[in-house]
């Protein structure tokens, strides 16, 4: 991508993260923690309310940067996770996915029979994560917990933006 994707513009003077950060902080999620390797350039994020977490073993996988963002929220809390390379979200799609929710539950929004993101834990499945040891399978520990569908009619919950005609065809949906 020629840049980190957490920082590609995403319009309104803001970057993917900023845009993330900002979006859930307005729906209410307090704390957002964005965890990121050690070369994101904290600098990109003036006025953020928690700096990034900085995750020195990426090496590990995705579970221990889940792992050390669950670390940061209250204890017995829910928590939405969101990829920072898909900056589509809808309020309306996390209050439903919210109302769908339980603590031994995890909820994920489904376009014609595909997962997409957020997904959100319940309090025990952030418990339980928390509890595995890291550099685990993540897919594998949801799978001891009771799996919400949400169905959204919006194919951008599936969006993964890791290339330039990614992030082209983004820019122009995102004009629509």
């Amino acid at each position: 991508m020629g840049r980190q994707k957490a920082l590609l513009p995403y319009g309104n003077g803001l970057n993917f993260a900023a845009y993330l950060i900002d979006f859930f902080e307005v729906f209410g999620c307090d704390p957002v923690i964005l965890v990121v390797n050690n070369e994101f350039d904290q600098a990109s994020l003036p006025g953020v309310t928690h700096p990034p977490v900085i995750n020195h073993q990426v090496h590990l996988g995705r579970l221990s940067s889940i792992q050390l963002g669950l670390q940061h929220i209250p204890e017995g809390s829910s928590c939405f996770i969101h990829n920072v390379d898909n900056p589509f979200l809808q309020k309306e799609l996390l209050d439903r996915m919210i109302s769908a929710g339980a603590e031994d539950h995890f909820v994920v929004p489904v376009y014609q029979g595909k997962s997409g993101h957020p997904v959100l834990l319940g309090s025990r499945v952030v418990k339980s994560v928390l509890a595995h040891v890291p550099g685990g399978d993540f897919r594998k520990i949801l799978s001891g917990f009771t799996r919400v569908e949400v169905p959204c009619s919006d194919d951008r919950i599936l969006w993964n933006i890791n290339t330039p005609d990614d992030y082209t065809a983004f820019l122009r949906r995102s004009g629509e």
